[in-house]
């Protein structure tokens, strides 16, 4: 890892990678949102009663990316998108401006896994907890239909200050850092041992301007698969508060108390398989997302590597 670089170009290339990766995944976080958050009972059945609610209206990502553009049209499956890109880009920022003060600040403390392990974890959380209300209105936007609840990001972030105060932007924060710690503990500390291995492999049929890439991919899915609950919890959490029956789901259920108490309702409710809701999106949307992350900061990185030699040189 080239200690070289310096903390703000760290920032700039997380920030590069976060704003591309993110154009790239819009569609599938909006279907993945939509998926995660729509409530789908199990039917109640007595001898004496019957109750069965109508079909979830979201059902698989071809269907749904289809009936979002027939709906709202194309702009629909990006929706939210400004936020997010803000969110992605402050965030990108952030996390790799830590991770690598962390990494460069370590070296000979313990082995390189662990050490890349908590690296991740700390700049996860970190990343998170400053840009938590960018990931709310990313949600809440995404969610919306017609009428439009929010009309702009000034429009949104006054109507939940007035409406849910300060602690409304900040819903379900807890259940993210429950998840993002070992979700981006694992996502590094894979991405960085694979790397290493694809940097081994001697073949000519093996191109190794792509090792960033494959190796992020491949850890960006494994990381996902692991934290999914999680990920569902925070999303139905963020969407609670007084405008609940307002989005274009308008019937998400409320939920009492924190993480653990909505998580046992959705699982008594719909099933422990509601946890892992808008999984197989979630890892296509993660897969691309992480392979553009960690290939755009390598050669970012790789870039200001050079120029700063150069500079070096001339002096």
């Amino acid at each position: 890892m080239d200690k070289s670089v310096t903390a703000w170009q760290n920032a700039v290339a997380g920030a590069t990678a976060g704003v591309i990766s993110r154009f790239v995944i819009a569609p599938l976080d909006v279907v993945k949102i939509r998926l995660q958050i729509q409530s789908s009972a199990k039917p109640i059945l007595s001898a004496s009663f019957r109750h069965t609610r109508p079909p979830p209206k979201y059902t698989g990502i071809i269907k749904s990316m289809a009936m979002i553009v027939r709906e709202e049209g194309v702009k629909g499956l990006w929706k939210g998108n400004w936020p997010a890109e803000y969110l992605y880009l402050t965030y990108g920022a952030i996390q790799f401006l830590v991770y690598h003060e962390w990494h460069n600040s370590t070296t000979g403390f313990m082995p390189e896994t662990p050490r890349a392990f908590i690296g991740g974890a700390l700049s996860g959380c970190i990343a998170t907890f400053a840009t938590y209300p960018l990931d709310l209105l990313r949600t809440r936007f995404a969610m919306q239909g017609k009428p439009r609840l929010y009309t702009s990001l000034y429009g949104a972030c006054r109507e939940i200050h007035q409406t849910e105060g300060i602690a409304g932007f900040y819903r379900g924060m807890w259940p993210s850092m429950l998840q993002i710690a070992p979700y981006m503990g694992i996502m590094f500390a894979v991405q960085g041992k694979l790397s290493e291995t694809f940097e081994r492999i001697e073949s000519p049929h093996w191109n190794h301007a792509w090792d960033q890439f494959t190796s992020g991919g491949v850890a960006g899915m494994l990381s996902k698969t692991a934290v999914m609950p999680f990920d569902v919890v925070r999303k139905r959490l963020q969407v609670q508060g007084p405008s609940r029956k307002s989005y274009i789901l308008s019937d998400i259920p409320r939920y009492k108390g924190g993480f653990f108490t909505c998580a046992r309702q959705i699982a008594v409710r719909e099933g422990l398989g509601a946890l892992y809701k808008g999984l197989w999106p979630s890892l296509i949307k993660t897969a691309p997302s992480s392979a553009i992350t960690f290939w755009v900061v390598g050669e970012c990185r790789r870039a200001f590597a050079v120029h700063n030699e150069k500079l070096l040189v001339g002096e």
